[in-house]
């Protein structure tokens, strides 16, 4: 539509040269034509010269004249028909234009304006931020990197409407407000541009579903390097160990030179084993399968309807209802204790969804729901790069709440009856001004929708971040907490 904008405004722009070009030869010739009238009035006055015979202007003249109107109704007869046809072409280009310079205006704000991009990265890739901890005394308790969320997925997390809010009032104390209902320094146009640049930054499902698979193979993987008694798996915790017993702060060159041999060490184990590692999380993740396969034969099993449903369907819409109702039977199983075999390994794999390590925690619950994790509270520090040589936290309070609620003790088998009702809220997420579970709570539209969002405003669907299959070993972990 751009093109033919483009394309029926060349038209205009030639039709009016031509227009103006015959315009300008017509008074050249008009003049030029003119007789010079020098002594005339000696003999008559200018005004009453006589003109053209009736005879020669019904003549010639007449038709030259006539000849010229009809070309001039010919071009307005065609121009102006071409121009209504290449309306619709205008407008469209008109709005393509304005997502263009209010998207550059945007990146632009991002770069170099706000300076976004020293917080969540080119492109919206994820990042960090140090920060100063800060005690409820007042008191400096250390310097932390906080891990700055991705934006590229943004809209498929919140609504615009939800973003503006957190562009105007920032969040969790860490994101300032830069919008002016928040004290902050932007404009309202200058928060719109912001929200076009994020339209265009905002990736597609196949790269999300390759970022969150990596992350979950990452944790596995190191799950699998924690515990495993493979030789590989041991070799690697050894070389660690040497690495960690080595003093950071000990600048004496043998013990700088150690450092640099350890960490060559960890290095060249994790590469020598990562062909045995990769093989391992595929025979782990084929175990989780195994799992989920089991708990839906009890449901079958359990429920002589279901199973009906499930053999009876036919067409390509009947299977995909009959698994959906297939996995929402296994779900309940697979969220209660002890009620399938091997159920542990699911609850770990939903862990390690709830704790995915991917674009700067981006897919985790934990970066919200657990405290000290959006900063490695549980890594080793230096005095010289955050102010103490000690972990914040021995371990981490998986949910146990931060600038999200709780999650532990029963708390989400309080607020949803069904793992299926918990499941449905994770993929939505909050809606400002509408509240969820039993207890009527939220309304603010801080907690990201996990699933599938189509933005109405602007007519665009933006891929969850988490499949269905996903968020259900979320919440069976979280419904285990």
């Amino acid at each position: 539509m751009l093109f033919a904008a483009t394309t029926q405004r060349t038209i205009g722009f030639v039709i009016l040269a031509i227009v103006f070009v015959g315009g300008i030869l017509y008074i050249y010739f008009n003049i030029r034509g003119a007789k010079p009238e020098v002594g005339s009035e000696i003999e008559l006055a200018p005004n009453r010269m006589p003109y053209l015979s009736d005879e020669e202007l019904e003549g010639r003249h007449l038709d030259r004249t006539l000849a010229a109107g009809l070309v001039l109704l010919t071009v307005v007869s065609v121009s102006l028909p071409l121009y209504w046809l290449g309306e619709p072409g205008r407008h469209d280009g008109l709005v393509a234009d304005t997502d263009r310079v209010f998207t550059d205006r945007g990146r632009e704000l991002y770069t170099e304006g706000a300076k976004c991009v020293s917080c969540h990265g080119p492109d919206g890739t994820g990042g960090s931020v140090s920060k100063s901890l800060i005690g409820s005394d007042g008191n400096f308790i250390a310097q932390v990197s906080w891990k700055a969320p991705a934006l590229n997925t943004v809209l498929s997390r919140f609504s615009e409407d939800e973003v503006l809010h957190v562009l105007n009032f920032g969040r969790n104390g860490v994101m300032p407000a830069w919008g002016g209902p928040g004290g902050g320094p932007l404009s309202e146009q200058e928060l719109e541009t912001a929200i076009f640049y994020l339209r265009s930054i905002q990736i597609d499902e196949a790269t999300i579903r390759s970022e969150v698979s990596q992350g979950i193979r990452d944790g596995v993987a190191e799950k699998l390097i924690a515990e495993s008694p493979a030789d590989w798996a041991v070799a690697i915790r050894d070389a660690e160990a040497a690495l960690a017993a080595l003093d950071p702060e000990n600048t004496d060159p043998d013990n700088v030179q150690a450092i640099a041999d350890a960490s060559g060490a960890v290095n060249a184990a994790r590469s020598d084993a990562a062909a045995s590692i990769s093989a391992a999380v595929d025979q782990w993740l084929a175990a989780k399968d195994a799992v989920v396969a089991t708990a839906e034969h009890m449901a079958l099993e359990n429920d002589a309807t279901l199973a009906a449903q499930v053999s009876a369907a036919a067409s390509e819409t009947e299977k995909a209802d009959a698994q959906a109702a297939l996995s929402k039977a296994a779900l309940e199983l697979l969220s209660e204790p002890g009620k399938v075999p091997d159920q542990q390994i699911y609850l770990d794999y939903g862990k390690i969804i709830f704790t995915n390590q991917a674009s700067g925690g981006t897919y985790s619950c934990a970066r919200c729901h657990t405290s000290g994790w959006s900063y490695d509270a549980t890594a080793p520090r230096t005095i010289a790069e955050n102010g103490t040589d000690k972990p914040l936290l021995s371990e981490y309070k998986q949910g146990g709440g931060f600038f999200g609620p709780n999650l532990t003790n029963g708390t989400t088998l309080d607020q949803f009856e069904t793992a299926a009702e918990h499941a449905a809220f994770v993929s939505e997420g909050q809606t400002i001004g509408k509240t969820y579970g039993k207890g009527g709570s939220g309304g603010n539209g801080q907690m990201p929708g996990f699933g599938p969002r189509t933005d109405d405003g602007v007519g665009v669907t933006y891929p969850g971040l988490l499949t269905p299959e996903q968020i259900n070993a979320v919440v069976a972990f979280e419904r285990n907490l």
